[in-house]
């Protein structure tokens, strides 16, 4: 029963604690606003988007992988493929966009993002709290005594 408690405080806990955390962040994340279409460099057009979830890496909930058309300043246009921030609603609106890392394409303006930094990082300190009290009880009884030699301190004549 106690092997069975330990997977429970150190994997699942956890586990269940970066999924809460995720669909913190991502749901903040996720929102965008079209941005400035004048100036910017990429607009982003949903074409088609399909649904993901309930549970993934990004947390619990559906988001979507939408594939969008990427219209450059150049006049270069391709498509893509983006995950969460456009949803069905969005299939024809414009975003200004630009490129990240790995050809990932983001929106130019992302409104609430210091609130989801914010929210998470709260989230994960009082996670931290849960994660404490479910994995004391889990820990062998030699690491939760105190050795006899640290509780009274030595007195130097």
């Amino acid at each position: 029963m106690k092997a069975l408690y330990r997977v429970f405080a150190f994997l699942i806990v956890p586990f269940l604690g970066y999924l809460l955390g995720a669909t913190i962040f991502n749901f903040f994340w996720d929102q965008a606003e079209p941005g400035d279409l004048k100036n910017a460099d990429m607009i982003a057009v949903a074409q088609s988007c399909e649904r993901k979830g309930p549970v993934a890496w990004r947390g619990f909930g559906y988001h979507y992988d939408c594939k969008i058309e990427r219209r450059f300043k150049s006049g270069t246009v391709n498509t893509s493929t983006v995950t969460g921030w456009l949803d069905p609603s969005d299939i024809g609106k414009e975003y200004a966009a630009h490129t990240m890392r790995r050809a990932q394409v983001a929106p130019d303006e992302r409104p609430h993002v210091f609130v989801g930094w914010l929210c998470t990082f709260v989230f994960a300190i009082l996670y931290l709290f849960v994660i404490a009290k479910v994995a004391v009880p889990a820990f062998p009884e030699r690491y939760l005594q105190v050795p006899e030699d640290l509780e009274q301190p030595e007195t130097k004549p």
